[in-house]
Formats: structure tokens, sequence, C-alpha cells
């Protein structure tokens, strides 16, 4: 039995559902890389027999066929994830259901509904990437989306080249009410449409624990971890030691960070040995913030621990901006004549049965050096920098007690083995020390005129405690491999002979395919930065500095709404005038003006007789005959003329010469009052 719900579809009323079954897959495709590959599926297979109705003629599924499919999309939906809601659980029902609903299209309204909904799922893309290119992708969507509208409402099918200018045209319409309300619209804390999926994974390879080999391994991480803009000096490179976490507990093997400091407030520093600059930190899920050393000022919404780890009031996200300064000479606790006896413990702890070689040697340089702290620091610096310790990319794994390992049988290593070796060393010899990770060197970015620090830009070092100085910065990588600092890691290719990631190389012994690639990472890494600081990083601060600049307050919604005013009417006034401007004009040509001319002398005394815009001349001539029979032969005279001058193939001297006795046939018509009719005289 045929189900009478399955009414066929009116395929006069689909005009646009081609377009839409090419726009809704095209605003979907971005999702192919979020949902499980059973979405895609059943999204591809519902437009696929669509497009099979329509092409065939056939009717759409019936209701009954629909809700069955609904209700498996939707079950499938939450065993997929648990839920029917959220990003990724509510844009997979969001993208069946689209389908669904072209699948099941009869008329028009149908598929306009589903290109609304389409628009959302546009929407939907930035959950899971906020990019430029994604933002491109959404504009083409949007543009074919709103291609797909118009057709549907025109009375007829729209060439294809008219459709897109007439969607274009409206985008660019629509150009600068999108920029007054990105501006001007009341921003939230933290990304408008969440977290994106992409980044909540994210990380810049540091974590709170430092163990052998863990920075080394990051080195062929090419992504950006960092990006800096100097306000206006540029440390050298050397200086550029970018602190993110600080790890005073060591159990022989591993070094942990401590969060649980208590606050300080940073040290004012001479005005003319700051640093100022403008940090963008991609997300790491962890609540530190990468500062150069040493901070002098913080972000708003960071605090400074004791230890000078510098920590946001939640974790990092999301991609983040923060302006900071650094005093490159003041380090922290300078001028303190003694460290808290609290922190001094902790900063000497070592495991009892740890490194029983490494107490040994450094009883050694004691009895040799006695309490002079700098000269037991040296000693170390120096048994690095001798043979047969060598700095290797590739550092041999170390098994039971890493240091005396490291020390006394592998002499290889990275700068985590060098850092957590000298650490125990200075801690043997009763000199309090601490493990730094952060970052150092990095690339300076020339075309933008910023550092971008890799992930392979990792580094650790160590900070010693000095009575009266405060904890000194000691970087057992200089001692070994001055390169590293100096030049960064690219210098690491000469000093070690290994052979290192050619994203870090950039130079010599590089292929002209390599050097092509790196100089569009560039390129990209350039434009990604600029969309990133100009748009993603435009948050509440940087609107209330923007009103702040307008003369407004951006806490007072008065403010709010004036701005939106004006910025709207100073946009209708310039619509307005545009359209003016723009407003079709009649070029009369000049027999049309002599016959106008001609109306307004015959209607002067009886207005019904003015020639109507639709009305023929010959046909106009005729009726002002029957009311004015005096005028029959000079009418029929003009009439003739004019038709002559408007329509006659002639050369300009004969239309000059026509035109000149179509003026005189004006003139002869009498301005005067028709005259008076004779009396009859069988009446008389």
């Amino acid at each position: 039995m045929r189900d009478k719900t399955a009414r066929p579809a009116d395929h006069t009323n689909l005009r646009g559902l081609e377009l839409a079954l090419v726009a809704l897959p095209v605003a979907a495709l971005p999702h192919v890389w979020h949902q499980p590959p059973w979405i895609t599926a059943l999204v591809v297979l519902a437009i696929a027999a669509r497009a099979w109705l329509l092409g065939t003629g056939r009717p759409a599924p019936s209701l009954g066929v629909m809700s069955v499919l609904a209700v498996i999309a939707g079950g499938l939906t939450f065993a997929q994830f648990g839920t029917v809601f959220g990003q990724e659980a509510g844009t997979a029902l969001l993208l069946v259901m689209i389908a669904f609903k072209l699948l099941e299209t009869r008329n028009r309204r149908d598929i306009v509904i589903a290109l609304f909904l389409g628009y959302f799922v546009v929407v939907t893309t930035y959950f899971f990437d906020q990019s430029i290119l994604i933002a491109a992708y959404s504009l083409l969507a949007t543009w074919l989306l709103t291609a797909a509208l118009i057709q549907v409402h025109a009375g007829r099918v729209i060439p294809r080249p008219r459709l897109a200018r007439q969607a274009g045209a409206m985008l660019l319409h629509a150009l600068p009410f999108m920029l007054i309300l990105f501006f001007v619209f009341p921003r939230v804390e933290g990304p408008l449409w969440g977290d994106p999926q992409r980044e909540q994974t994210a990380r810049t390879g540091l974590s709170g624990e430092l163990n052998p080999g863990d920075i080394a391994n990051l080195l062929q991480d090419e992504s950006t971890a960092l990006r800096v803009e100097f306000d206006r000096q540029v440390p050298p490179l050397r200086a550029q030691y970018w602190r993110a976490l600080v790890m005073t507990d060591f159990d022989g093997r591993r070094w942990s960070a401590d969060e649980n400091r208590s606050l300080i407030q940073p040290t004012a520093a001479d005005t003319d040995n700051v640093i100022r600059y403008t940090a963008t930190l991609e997300p790491t899920r962890a609540r530190y913030l990468p500062m150069l050393d040493y901070p002098s000022t913080l972000p708003e919404d960071a605090e400074l621990r004791a230890n000078y780890q510098v920590l946001r009031d939640r974790p990092v996200t999301s991609r983040i901006q923060y302006s900071a300064e650094a005093a490159l000479t003041t380090p922290p606790g300078a001028g303190e004549p003694t460290l808290d006896p609290q922190e001094r413990t902790r900063a000497l702890h070592l495991p009892p049965s740890a490194a029983p070689r490494s107490r040994a040697e450094v009883a050694l340089w004691r009895a040799t050096h006695g309490d002079d702290d700098r000269a037991i620091i040296q000693a170390a610096l120096q048994q690095f920098s001798a043979e047969p310790y060598r700095y290797t990319l590739q550092p041999p794994r170390l098994e039971d007690d890493t240091t005396d390992t490291f020390l006394f049988e592998t002499q290889a290593g990275y700068c985590e083995h060098y850092a957590s070796a000298f650490a125990v060393l200075m801690r043997a010899a009763d000199i309090p020390t601490r493990v730094v990770t952060g970052y150092q060197g990095g690339a300076w970015q020339a075309r933008g005129e910023y550092l971008r620090l890799r992930n392979a830009d990792a580094h650790a070092w160590n900070e010693v405690w000095l009575d009266g100085e405060g904890w000194i910065r000691v970087d057992p990588t200089a001692a070994i491999a001055p390169e590293r600092i100096e030049q960064g890691l690219p210098g690491l290719a000469s000093d070690t002979g290994e052979e290192i990631p050619g994203f870090l190389r950039r130079g010599e012994g590089l292929s002209w395919l390599q050097r092509a690639r790196f100089g569009m990472d560039d390129w990209g890494d350039f434009v990604r930065f600029r969309w990133e600081s100009w748009v993603l990083a435009f948050d509440p601060e940087r609107q209330r500095e923007l009103f702040a600049r307008l003369g407004l307050d951006s806490q007072d919604w008065r403010s709010v709404l004036i701005a939106l005013g004006v910025g709207f009417g100073s946009l209708a006034l310039i619509a307005l005038t545009w359209v003016w401007l723009r407003r079709p004009r009649q070029r009369h040509a000049p027999a049309d003006r002599v016959l106008q001319q001609l109306s307004l002398r015959i209607a002067r005394h009886d207005r019904r007789l003015a020639r109507q815009a639709h009305e023929p001349v010959d046909a106009w001539s005729r009726r002002v005959a029957r009311a004015r029979p005096d005028l029959r032969e000079s009418l029929k005279a003009f009439a003739e003329a004019y038709n002559r001058q408007r329509f006659a193939p002639l050369t300009p001297e004969q239309r000059q010469e026509d035109l000149r006795h179509l003026r005189g046939l004006l003139y002869a018509v009498p301005r005067g009052k028709p005259p008076a009719p004779r009396p009859d005289p069988a009446h008389a």
C-alpha cells in the first residue's frame, strides 16, 4: 500500500535545490577532520540520495521513514559521544539533521530552512579551528549559501555568473556592519566559540616534571610555542632566557616544579634597563607564562611566585597574548643577605643514596677551594667544558643513578642532563641550586620583526643562591656548547657535528626545495601571527583600549550604544548617498526634449492633454487633435518629423537639419487658448 504521507515533490518550487546540494556539503567539509567517519558517510549518502531523487523526479521519503532515520541518527550520536549536547556531539547531530532535511525537501520553505542551518554549520567550524585558512574557507561557504538563497527566492533561473556577482555584492554590503560589530560589540573573556578542540590537545612540550631526555625529545618538534614582539630594544640572543617552570624538588632522577609558593611583587627596574615586549603564547593546558628573565611587570591576570615563576589565574587552553617588562640585570633576591631557611633546605635537598661518586668529587673541590662558592661553581663548569664531556642531540639512555651514570660513564647529554648534574653537584657542595626550564634563543623573523620560539627551542639551566647577590643564573650549556647560547640551535650543527632538523639550519646544506619550503613556512607563520594578533587576540582589554582612544567608557553601556549608533548611522548615511549617486538618470534625446516642451505647451490650458510617459507620439497627437481640431495638421506634421528624427537612418547633418525643423514646428503651435467654437448658422 502506498504511504499517503509520501507526497510527490513540487519541482516547480525546488528552484535552487541543485545549488543547495553543492553549498551545504562545502559548508560541512571542514568537519570531516573532526567527526567520526560514520557521520561523514551518513551525510554523504543522504545528500547523494537527494541528488538522485531530484534527477529522477522521484518523491522525497515519507515522514515515517525520515522519523525513523532521525531516531537512529540520534541514538548513534548518543552512543558515540555519550550525549547529544556539547561542541562535538551537537555539531555531529546538526550535520546529520541538515542532510536529512535536504533528503526530505519538498518545497521552497524546506530549502530555505536547510540553507539557514548551513550558516550555523559554518559557525560551528570555529569550534575546532580558528585559523585564517578556515576564515577564508568559511567566506567561500557563506558566499555559496547566499547564492543558493538568492536563487531559491528568485522567480526565474538566474545565470550562474550573475548569481555569483549578486551574492558577492551582498557579502560586501554586509562587510562594514560586520566590522562595526567586531570592534564595538561587547567582548567576553576567552574565545567567543569556546576552546577550539584542536588546541585543547596542543602543548608547548614543557611539563611540571623533568627527566633526562625530555627536552632532547623536543628537538624534532618544529611547532611554534611562543612569538614575541619587542617594543624597542631587542636583547642579544645570549640574554634571551624565557623562564617557564622552576624546579626545586628532586627524587634522584626527576625534577618537579612547585606552584604552591608564596606570592611576591616584581622588583621595579630602572627604565633604561627595561625590555618591553608582547608575547603570543600557544595553548599549553597549564598555568605558567614564559617570561623573559627577569620579570619586572606582569600581565593583569598573572601572579609572581617567590621562585619567580609567573602563573596565570587559569590554564592556557587557547592562544593568548600578554604584555610585560623584564629587567635583564636584576636577578631574584638581589640584595638579600641570606636565603629563607625553609627555602634553603629545599634547595639543598638530595636523596641520601643519590650520586655517591659525585659527592666524593665535590668533597675534593671543597678541600681545594674551601668556602669559595664561586670557585666550586667554576670547577664544575670547567669539568663540563673539558674532555671527554660532549654535548649531543641524541643522548644515551641513563639507568640507575642518572647523575653518576652521566658524569662518570656516558659523559654525553643535552641541556637537561647538564642542568640536572650541575644542580646535584652544587647541592652536594652545600650551594642552594634549582633547575629552570623554558626557552632560549629562537629565530628572528625579519619579515614581521618578531621572535619565533619553537618547542625545539626548549632549554634547561640553573640558578644558584649566593648570599647578598640572590639567585644567579648559571647555564652549564654555555660551558660545554657556547654556540647553543650565542647562535641558538643552528650553532649546534657546527659544534656537535651532528645532523639537526632542517627547519633549524635554514642555511647551507639545504636543497632549493627545502629552502623554498622553509621560506613558505616563514611566510605562513607571518600571516598566522598577524591574524592571531590582530583578530583572535582582540579581547576585552584591547576593546577597552580602543574605546579609551575614542573617548568612550567601555564600562558604560550607553557609550557602547552610542558607538553602535554612530557606526550604523554613518553606514546608513554612506549607503543612502551611494544609492542616490547611482540612481538611474534619464538621458533624453534632443527630439524627446522638444516633445516634452510641446506637451507642456498644449497642457497649459488643459492638463488632460499632457502626454503620458507610456503614450506613443502618434496616439497622443490623435488624442489631442480630437480635443483641439485646430492643432490637427500641426500635430500630424510634428509627429512625422519626430518619428523621422528618432528612428530614421540619418546622417549627422540630416539629423541636425531635421532637429531644427522639429523645433520650428514646436514654435508654430500657438500658446494661446483654443479658439472658441463658431456658432452654428442653422441656429443663428
